[in-house]
């Protein structure tokens, strides 16, 4: 039992997060210092495409999972975009406030109210 649990620590060892994130859009906000970033997030053959959303800082890059949304078209029965995840937009209302729209039927996993003192509001778009 002990070998086995070793051998698997040692095959994986070698592992890595297989997830890519690929940016669909950039939005700074109104005064610069920060930006929302919509991007895809593709984590292999066995799973769907997800939409996602993080509040970054203004020079940075998404990595790992979105901080404010997460979501996918639930099997095709949401809207997709043109980058094959469920539709979304966003836009900021002013330096500290951000709307989301998203696809109805998606299946939402994460929808922060707010993130790094941003508040975030939800819309939802029917078809």
């Amino acid at each position: 039992m002990r070998a086995a649990s070793f051998a698997a620590m040692m095959i994986c060892s070698g592992c890595s997060n297989a997830c890519q994130n690929t940016v669909v859009s950039r939005s700074p906000s109104p005064d610069g210092t920060r930006v929302a970033v919509l991007f895809q997030r593709d984590c292999g053959a066995t799973t769907g495409f997800s939409t996602q959303i993080s509040i970054l800082d203004a020079n940075d890059k998404p990595s790992g999972g979105g901080n404010a949304f997460v979501a996918d078209d639930d099997h095709g029965a949401a809207r997709a975009g043109d980058w094959e995840g469920s539709w979304a937009e966003m836009k900021w209302l002013s330096p500290e406030r951000l709307r989301i729209r998203y696809a109805t039927k998606s299946r939402v996993f994460r929808q922060k109210g707010s993130v790094s003192g941003v508040s975030i509001s939800y819309q939802i778009v029917g078809s």
